[in-house]
């Protein structure tokens, strides 16, 4: 176990704090977050495609959906539901806490053209009235604007390196100053806009950064396949930065502890960061 530093925190890595059935394996782990009941979620490019842990690492849920092959990345809502990105059917499946599909948003018999929804998506937000931002992804180059019921409000990017383009979108979130961050890939960036798609500032020196996570004080972490977790303020200021110990990080999250969960998507493992301070 070895002992890291970000920002002024100290944190003990710990990767061997899963608690799996010698007969299940993580298998093409994509995303991972946590919900306000303390549990870790982790979503695999398999079934079962969601498996639900305790802090401490034991198996308490798994959800199965075979027509859910290739989900991406995913969020939960302040109330529960669990929106998962399912990349090349070109849609967003929105579940209950059970695991029950509750609405779905995208046809995969009929993907989207250039700034059209969806074409292989990559991830999906949602601010405080319910609307969604979905980030467009690998067949796309932009941003959209949903409401609750799905219906599109506004599109907004295109492909290029300028303010306000594209090129592989591929993490999104609302953060609690109302701002949308866009993890724009190749162009080592993230992009900062408001809910009307107006580009505010952005923030650089990031080698293909993957996933954002905003914790409960507003700090930013972005992992990037350096591969680092890079931790920033409300501002965009970088306050440090350490190893992931993998690959590539493809996803991030924070419990209400202040541990930090990795996802290491080629190892599939889940590095945990256990804070000390």
């Amino acid at each position: 176990m070895g002992i890291f530093i970000l920002g002024d925190k100290k944190y003990q890595v710990k990767r061997d704090w899963l608690q799996l059935p010698q007969s299940k394996l993580l298998t093409n782990i994509s995303g991972i977050s946590t919900d306000n009941k303390g549990r870790i979620y982790v979503l695999q490019r398999s079934n079962p495609f969601m498996l639900a842990f305790s802090q401490d690492g034991e198996l308490v849920d798994e959800w199965f959906d075979e027509t859910l092959s290739d989900g991406h990345y995913f969020r939960i809502t302040d109330d529960g539901r669990v929106c998962v990105v399912d990349r090349n059917h070109h849609r967003i499946v929105i579940f209950n806490s059970s695991g029950e599909v509750l609405q779905v948003i995208g046809d995969q018999q009929n993907p989207g053209g250039l700034g059209v929804p969806f074409n292989h998506p990559t991830d999906v937000t949602v601010n405080d009235k319910g609307d969604f931002f979905v980030s467009d992804g690998y067949g796309n180059f932009s941003v959209h604007h949903l409401n609750p019921s799905g219906e599109l409000i506004d599109t907004w990017g295109g492909p290029g390196k300028g303010e306000g383009e594209f090129t592989v979108p591929h993490s999104v979130l609302v953060d609690q100053q109302d701002r949308v961050l866009v993890a724009d890939r190749e162009n080592n960036r993230i992009q900062i806009f408001n809910q009307k798609g107006e580009y505010l500032e952005e923030i650089k020196n990031l080698y293909r950064p993957m996933s954002i996570y905003e914790d409960k004080d507003g700090f930013i972490y972005v992992t990037d396949q350096s591969p680092t977790l890079n931790l920033f303020n409300p501002n965009g200021e970088l306050l440090g930065r350490f190893l992931t110990l993998g690959t590539i990080g493809h996803g991030v999250t924070v419990d209400e502890n202040g541990d930090i969960y990795i996802a290491e998507m080629f190892q599939d493992m889940i590095i945990k960061f256990i804070l000390l301070n």
